[in-house]
């Protein structure tokens, strides 16, 4: 029997990869949603199987995608697909009628098996799913942390090891020194360096 899947990202790129991703899978169908207006509107034309959404938006966690697709379908399966680290943000996110929370640097064994099960529509996987993904982060091998970083977080941390001074990279990237000042703090926060030598040094390893 197919599978009908809702798949809605805000990276327009991102449909290849999803594509990639369900290429094993056999007996899917992907439908794209472009905006979170035809999402809605596919939700309440027909039935799905299974939902998946990144709600990291415009640097923000958007809580209320997950909380409208409930709504729409209580008993529907979504998969949140997000750059998302914080257990407390994981939990919120369950509670608000999420399935599964996977993150984009998981594995892909790991990606391939849970949206097999999800698919499949399991109620008992679904449990068992939700029960371990509090634990995946202790159980997941290393990973290489800039994977963690978006695009634009990536382009600054780039610059900063070529040594540009943050006056330069706000006429370059045409950005408030303050907004620089807060990328700044959240790469290294999310590469865990204290300083450029060390970030330096995490770009040569994973490059």
């Amino acid at each position: 029997m197919e599978r009908t899947i809702l798949i809605y990202d805000a990276v327009p790129v991102m449909k290849y990869a999803y594509e990639g991703l369900f290429k094993d899978i056999s007996h899917c169908k992907l439908y794209f949603a472009s905006s979170e207006l035809e999402m809605e509107q596919l939700l309440k034309a027909q039935s799905f199987d299974l939902v998946i959404v990144d709600v990291f938006v415009k640097q923000k966690i958007n809580y209320s995608l997950v909380k409208r697709i409930s709504r729409l379908n209580k008993s529907l399966n979504i998969a949140v697909f997000s750059a998302i680290y914080e257990e407390e943000t994981k939990r919120k996110l369950f509670s608000l009628g999420a399935s599964v929370v996977l993150e984009k640097t998981d594995s892909l064994e790991h990606l391939t098996k849970t949206l097999v099960l999800l698919t499949e529509g399991s109620q008992y996987f679904e449990a068992k799913i939700k029960i371990g993904n509090a634990k995946l982060k202790s159980s997941r091998r290393t990973v290489n942390p800039l994977l963690k970083l978006s695009s634009r977080e990536l382009q600054v941390a780039e610059l900063l090891i070529l040594g540009l001074s943050n006056q330069a990279m706000t006429q370059r990237l045409d950005l408030a020194a303050t907004t620089v000042s807060t990328y700044k703090k959240r790469i290294f926060a999310k590469t865990g360096v204290t300083n450029i030598l060390e970030l330096a040094a995490v770009f040569k390893k994973h490059q």
